[in-house]
């Protein structure tokens, strides 16, 4: 679901009251559908904790990580995030928030080979998602194309953004075993190439296929 409309409407500045109040709208739906009473946080890019007093508050449980040790209440890791990704049981999260500055596919990629999904549970993800000036340019992250199944660069990369993520994404479901029930997206200006994205994975029955991707 498209649920641009009139939310973004920013400059670059990742942090402008606009995009922080587009994010907490995507976040919103994914706790929502998680439950605020069932919802346990990680939160990769912590930060200097927007998302946590604008959103993250109110679930269950929440830990944050940043590279910088910010000195307030909030529970968190001081560390690069694809270390402890690779590190920390994944299982005990129910929502995972990758609000990165540019492209967080190497994170989703960790996370996809670690989480599997059992029958039936959920897991959110919220990402901001960077790399649209990049693929104008032609070109993607090493992540983002094994994803995707393409090459590094590619001309026409920036025409075919949609398509691009939408082949990571499913690889990613495959990856964890799982179907994407819901999706949530708004778009920043056209100049600035940077989506916000939130998603509803679903385990598969032993019996279900993961969604094949087209020809």
């Amino acid at each position: 679901m498209d649920i641009s409309g009139d939310l973004l409407r920013y400059g670059k500045k990742d942090n402008s009251p606009a995009a922080d109040r587009a994010k907490i709208v995507v976040r919103n739906h994914v706790l929502q559908a998680i439950g605020e009473d069932k919802a346990v946080v990680l939160d990769c890019y912590a930060g200097e904790g927007q998302m946590f007093r604008g959103i993250w508050h109110r679930a269950m449980d929440y830990v944050g990580c940043d590279k910088d040790l910010f000195m307030d209440d909030r529970p968190a890791y001081v560390a690069d995030n694809r270390r402890l990704l690779r590190a920390i049981d994944l299982g005990q999260f129910n929502i995972i928030d990758l609000d990165a500055w540019g492209s967080p596919w190497e994170q989703f990629y960790i996370i996809a080979t670690r989480r599997p999904l059992a029958a039936g549970e959920q897991l959110g993800v919220v990402m901001t998602e960077g790399t649209g000036l990049k693929m104008n340019m032609g070109g993607v992250s090493k992540a983002l194309a094994t994803l995707a199944r393409i090459r590094v660069q590619m001309p026409g990369m920036g025409a075919a953004r949609d398509e691009v993520i939408g082949r990571a994404l499913r690889q990613i479901a495959r990856m964890m075993h799982a179907r994407i029930v819901s999706r949530w997206q708004a778009q920043g200006k056209r100049g600035s190439r940077v989506g916000y994205i939130g998603l509803i994975f679903e385990g598969l029955a032993d019996v279900d296929q993961p969604e094949e991707e087209a020809p």
